[in-house]
């Protein structure tokens, strides 16, 4: 009698310990409600078992307890609470794998007591406390990993998966398991080794892929942020150049009264000092939007400084068809290359064109300067080994695709030729 009761006992909380777990490891919340629809589902399952148990016996239940239980679950699963397909059937063999822990238990039990309601007590036991501790501290790191792509749930559940067939296929279905054939015994050793071998090669790539994010996020949000601060500096000066000019009368009065004193020296010091002020607030206009205006300002006096003609023709309207600080992102990148590159030139051959024009609500982006030396060129993007060059190139890539726009780098003659549309 009492061998009977742990028995069913068992039964009942493995079903339950599945039903349960298959539901909280996708994230359904831990409260009445659910608690009352998921022992609901299992107390219908359950008693499918149990006719079927007295109808054909505990072989034959077994054998099609993925129908009354698993199947049911994974409807309810889907449709009910709305998970998709793939995370679902993953989450219910990963609960199925982990019965092995009570199944390991009451095995290990049997074997030193010999006695049947020891393994089931001892089951029951384990099978109540692994629940206990996955439900509590497991569920939400599983609830984020099922939620994740189609291509990640692959790799997390081929483990399960491989599991779920080989036991049904050689314990339930069949008794290979336990027949002695070296092949069937070492065979789970192999899909386990398989499926750690192929999550650390993918978790390899995934880890390598996100920390190269990572970088290049804070990389490029370094450059933005420069760019923001030239930008403010430009705006700066253009507020300066307006007191400046409320102010001309002043200094005018004040060169007046110089040269009627007769001060020639004083008038010209004076002079050279507003130019000096005057120097730092310099904005030229190339076009009608401000901030393109700005970035080209910048520019061009870095050019002068290095002896750089600069070559622009731009025809944009006010307002850009692209994200602003992305173009500006862009073309600030595309002038710092080009700066770099035409220094190590001699003088009279430093030059970078540019030009930018609108058409069809498109941006057509061409630059082009004389290079020191051809580029290597690797699927048309040029490279380069030396250390803390090519990012870039690597920017204009990142912010043109961004935009969902087109790149294209080549050579023309000698001089190096990149244009963008966006």
């Amino acid at each position: 009698m009492l061998l009977q009761i742990l028995t069913y006992t068992h039964h009942l909380t493995t079903m339950l310990f599945g039903i349960f777990l298959s539901a909280f490891f996708l994230g359904v919340k831990q409260n009445k409600k659910n608690v009352c629809i998921l022992l609901g589902g299992g107390a219908v399952s359950g008693l499918f078992f149990l006719i079927c148990n007295t109808l054909f016996g505990s072989l034959f239940t077994e054998a099609v307890y993925p129908i009354f239980v698993h199947l049911p679950l994974f409807l309810l699963l889907v449709f009910y609470y709305r998970f998709r397909w793939l995370p679902s059937i993953i989450s219910i063999m990963t609960a199925y794998l982990c019965c092995q822990f009570s199944n390991w238990a009451g095995i290990f039990a049997l074997s030193l007591s010999g006695l049947d309601w020891v393994y089931y007590l001892v089951r029951i036991i384990v099978t109540v406390t692994v629940f206990a501790f996955l439900s509590r501290y497991l569920c939400q790191t599983t609830a984020l990993l099922f939620a994740k792509s189609d291509r990640e749930l692959y790799i997390l559940g081929a483990m399960p998966f491989v599991y779920y067939v080989f036991d049904y296929s050689t314990t339930k279905f069949s008794m290979l398991l336990y027949s002695g054939n070296k092949v069937v015994v070492e065979f789970l050793a192999f899909a386990m080794c398989i499926s750690y071998v192929i999550f650390l090669f993918v978790y390899f790539q995934e880890y390598e892929l996100k920390n190269s994010a990572e970088q290049y996020g804070q990389l490029t949000n370094m450059q933005l942020n420069s760019l923001h601060s030239e930008i403010e500096q430009v705006r700066s000066s253009e507020h300066r150049m307006k007191i400046l000019r409320h102010d001309m009368r002043h200094h005018l009065a004040a060169i007046q009264t110089f040269i009627s004193q007769q001060e020639p020296e004083r008038a010209l010091d004076y002079i050279q000092e507003i130019n000096k002020q005057y120097d730092d607030t310099v904005i030229h206009s190339f076009c009608r939007n401000e901030l393109l205006n700005s970035v080209l300002s910048i520019y061009q006096t870095r050019f002068a400084e290095n002896q750089i003609v600069f070559d622009v023709q731009i025809q944009t309207s006010q307002t850009l068809c692209c994200s602003e600080m992305t173009f500006c992102a862009i073309l600030s990148n595309l002038l710092e290359n080009a700066m770099h590159a035409v220094t190590k030139l001699p003088e009279e051959k430093r030059i970078v064109h540019l030009s930018i024009f609108e058409k069809g609500n498109h941006l057509l982006i061409l630059q082009k300067n004389p290079a020191s030396e051809t580029p290597v060129f690797s699927n048309g993007i040029p490279v380069t080994t030396a250390k803390n060059h090519g990012i870039g190139v690597q920017s204009v890539i990142y912010y043109v695709e961004k935009e969902h726009g087109q790149y294209q780098f080549y050579m023309e003659g000698e001089d190096f030729v990149v244009r963008i549309i966006l």
